[in-house]
């Protein structure tokens, strides 16, 4: 078998092998180019994240209490929810919302308290869908990925489909899923080619398609190289012709 045929050969069959991911590359690619990365994290989709308190701080339950009466702890944090102050005792394996008025419990949160906080939190205009306490890893939605249950679950009946996940030890919006970023996700997994976890960028099917798209420009170049060779050897022949 001479070079040049078994060059369009090779190029021909590793055309084949990775035209399809290549395709997949160049559409994932376009639209992650195209789409704003703060609309796919659903930035315009929520409110009052991160808000400030708004309270006088004097006659909070004292924190040496709190500490005292949760000996595990290793963090005790200030924060908001629904405009009202709150402690959230982080322990070693779990966490618990705790009235910062008066010390009481609140945690793990009931349905109507994470309505509450999903409205809070919510910036659209749709209305709750459900709201489902997710326990069972067997059936955790694939758009939560690592994220350890358990998690509340409020969906909206909005153009977006948004969906958020809160936390029923803290009340914390875990994070915000929508029909776009549902799209982004998908088109990310074929584009970095995890087809489990959609997260992992050094996988070994994507090192084998890096490989083959380098084996396919390095057969075209070979290919190029005898077409310019022969083009060369057809002009000479036929200058030599006309002499």
């Amino acid at each position: 078998m001479n070079s040049p045929f078994f060059a369009r050969k090779l190029h021909k069959w590793i055309a084949l092998i990775i035209g399809v991911q290549a395709l997949f590359w160049m559409l994932s690619g376009a639209y992650m180019a195209t789409i704003d990365i703060d609309f796919i994290h659903g930035d315009s989709l929520v409110r009052n994240v991160n808000q400030p308190l708004e309270t006088d701080l004097a006659d909070l339950y004292a924190v040496s209490t709190v500490l005292k009466q949760n000996p595990d702890a290793v963090q005790v944090n200030l924060v908001s929810r629904l405009g009202e102050p709150y402690y959230v005792v982080i322990r070693p394996t779990s966490a618990a919302l705790l009235d910062a008025r008066s010390g009481q419990i609140i945690s793990p949160l009931q349905e109507d308290l994470v309505t509450a906080l999903a409205q809070h939190y919510y910036a659209g205009e749709g209305a709750i869908v459900t709201t489902e306490l997710l326990t069972d890893d067997a059936e955790k939605p694939s758009e939560i990925q690592t994220r350890p249950l358990p998690l509340w679950q409020v969906v909206y009946d909005d153009s977006f489909a948004t969906t958020l996940y809160i936390s029923p030890a803290t009340g914390a919006l875990v994070t915000r899923r929508h029909t776009y970023w549902r799209l982004y996700d998908f088109l990310w997994m074929f584009h970095i080619m995890d087809y489990e976890n959609r997260a992992d960028i050094n996988n070994n099917l994507l090192r084998a398609a890096a490989l083959f798209g380098f084996a396919f420009a390095m057969s075209g170049i070979w290919l190029l190289f005898y077409a310019l060779k022969r083009r060369k050897t057809v002009a000479s022949a036929t200058e030599f012709a006309g002499t």
